[in-house]
């Protein structure tokens, strides 16, 4: 697997995504190390729940301690994250359905996904609105397995630079959905309402 991707296949590690504190600081741990204070300040939250969020994303792998410096009698830690990017396994998708912080995390994005439609002109008509987020949901679910399988069967990690490496993994995923009837069904049905 590409280096700085990390799947998540735990269902318990997979639902630490659903809280939005959580997210934030893996946001911005893949970028540069940061300290507990520095997070506090930046994500506007008290010091002992920055606290509390990174004992559960580093016990789950998800940050690591990367130094601790002395500050004014005070040890400050700091944190990065283990991966630039995760992503959580298709395999995953119905067992965490049960889970409400989750299910609304994904519906949350589905309805972003809606809304951006119209960004592209797109304008879909009231009647239409379930169905099209339910078949965003089906082909997004097809491509987030033919994007995890793929990565999966890379042998050679790290030979790639990073501008061929998306490129080639997206030709790879397209030859996987081009076998999916179910994926191609969707996507007309949206094609149809789209417009496009």
């Amino acid at each position: 697997m590409p280096r700085g991707i990390l799947i998540i296949k735990d269902p318990e590690v997979a639902k630490l995504f659903a809280d939005e504190t959580r997210r934030g600081i893996l946001h911005m741990l893949r970028h540069r190390e940061m300290s507990t204070t520095d997070l506090a300040k930046a994500l506007e939250k008290n010091h002992s729940s920055i606290i509390h969020h990174l004992t559960l994303l580093k016990d789950a792998g998800l940050v690591q301690l990367t130094r601790e410096e002395k500050v004014r009698n005070m040890v400050q830690a700091y944190y990065k994250s283990t991966a630039f990017r995760y992503i959580i396994s298709y395999s995953l998708t119905e067992s965490l359905t049960d889970g409400e912080g989750y299910s609304s995390w994904r519906d949350g994005i589905l309805l972003k996904m809606y809304e951006g439609l119209d960004t592209y002109g797109i304008k879909i008509p009231d009647d239409k609105k379930n169905r099209v987020i339910e078949l965003m949901e089906k082909c997004y679910e097809y491509q987030s397995r033919a994007y995890e399988e793929s990565l999966e069967t890379q042998v050679e990690h790290g030979k790639l630079d990073r501008h061929t490496q998306p490129v080639l993994n997206q030709l790879i995923v397209n030859i996987k959905l081009s076998r999916e009837k179910e994926y191609h069904i969707a996507l007309q049905e949206l094609d149809k309402i789209f417009k496009l």
